[in-house]
């Protein structure tokens, strides 16, 4: 049975617009019912970036996470990573380049440790305008970062290309709720659900 590891933030672990609660089937276990033959991980922790410590709370550091499984030799066939949004936040100074710089550790540190495994980098869905009205996230994030979320797809497919890793655009699949600006409700997952798995069975 192959292992497809989904490592994200907020919209890989599921956050509900509506009332911050875990959603009953985020994407990655949309994929697992797509792909029954396949072992899904799902590995998505709320406000995790790629490689910044939040200054509100520990653990949030993504490449730390991500380092741990490799330490832990915690292979899987294919490693889908989705990162990006949280780095917009008003804490960073970080423009989509940078965050695509990031996730280039991601990549080459995972195909050192895994050489026969292959890696799906995905741009993360883009920040919408209904995020700056948010009681929570209007104070986390500004019209700039709205701005970094758009140029996500640019980085991340050149970056990916150089890495000779695949590449695929959530935005092209899937969009934020207007409730909060940043996460998506079960639709729009069943949505990028899909198209991650139409590009899996393009992978393996």
């Amino acid at each position: 049975m192959k292992k497809i590891l989904c490592f994200g933030d907020s919209n890989t672990w599921g956050h509900n617009p509506i009332d911050c609660s875990k959603l009953e089937m985020p994407w990655p276990a949309v994929l697992r019912k797509l792909l029954p033959d396949c072992e899904i991980i799902e590995n998505g922790v709320c406000g995790r970036t790629t490689v910044f410590d939040d200054p509100t709370a520990a653990g949030k550091n993504g490449i730390t996470a991500f380092r741990e499984l490799i330490r832990n030799n915690e292979r899987a066939d294919l490693a889908v990573i989705m990162l990006g949004t949280n780095d917009t936040l008003n804490f960073y100074d970080c423009d989509a380049s940078g965050s695509a710089e990031a996730v280039r550790s991601f990549v080459r540190e995972w195909k050192e440790a895994f050489n026969d495994s292959r890696v799906l980098v995905i741009s993360p869905i883009e920040i919408k305008e209904s995020a700056l009205a948010h009681p929570i996230f209007g104070t986390l994030y500004n019209k700039s970062s709205i701005e970094k979320s758009k140029a996500f797809a640019e980085y991340y497919s050149k970056m990916a290309e150089e890495e000779n890793v695949y590449f695929m655009d959530a935005a092209k699949a899937a969009e934020a709720s207007d409730i909060d600006g940043i996460h998506m409700i079960p639709a729009e997952h069943e949505k990028l659900a899909r198209a991650v798995y139409d590009k899996i069975k393009e992978i393996i």
